[in-house]
């Protein structure tokens, strides 16, 4: 019985000792291609485009401000936590009548934390309104409301 006791002590030993520094490095990777991987605005580009370049027009807004942080809560709330609630998403973007409108509503929404469709302060990663939609929706229901970003000319 000591033998194989033994024999156990030894291999959890080793690897404790080839596991750990696995692990530290697999960590180390996906940190240094996050740090790699971002646009000027701190999305990552190869999520969420960077909207930084894109100016907002002030003149054409069909929407006050309050409005657009209502429509970003909104679009928050539909994609929080597990499920999409991908009706609500859609009811929101057919009310933005024009691209000034969605890019408020895009500065409205801000970068917000993101894994998995919740909220993670270290693990997730910070991400705009569209490189949400990108996550939670699926290519068919981004196909639904992607020719409306197309006439703005925001990539989706």
């Amino acid at each position: 019985m000591q033998n194989i006791n033994s024999n156990k002590a030894a291999l959890l030993t080793t690897g404790v000792k080839i596991g750990v520094p696995l692990v530290a490095i697999g960590v180390g990777v996906i940190l240094i291609k996050r740090l790699l991987n971002k646009n000027p605005d701190g999305t990552s580009s190869t999520v969420a485009p960077s909207l930084k370049d894109m100016s907002l027009n002030k003149e054409n807004l069909t929407i006050s401000p309050s409005d657009a942080a209502l429509f970003a809560n909104t679009l928050y709330g539909a994609m929080l936590n597990f499920g999409t609630d991908e009706k609500t998403i859609y009811s929101t973007i057919d009310k933005i009548k024009n691209k000034d409108d969605m890019l408020l509503v895009i500065r409205a929404f801000g970068m917000k934390m993101y894994l998995w469709g919740g909220r993670a302060a270290f693990l997730g990663q910070k991400y705009n309104l569209i490189g949400w939609l990108r996550f939670e929706l699926s290519n068919k229901e981004i196909a639904r409301i992607k020719p409306k970003f197309d006439a703005w000319g925001i990539p989706l």
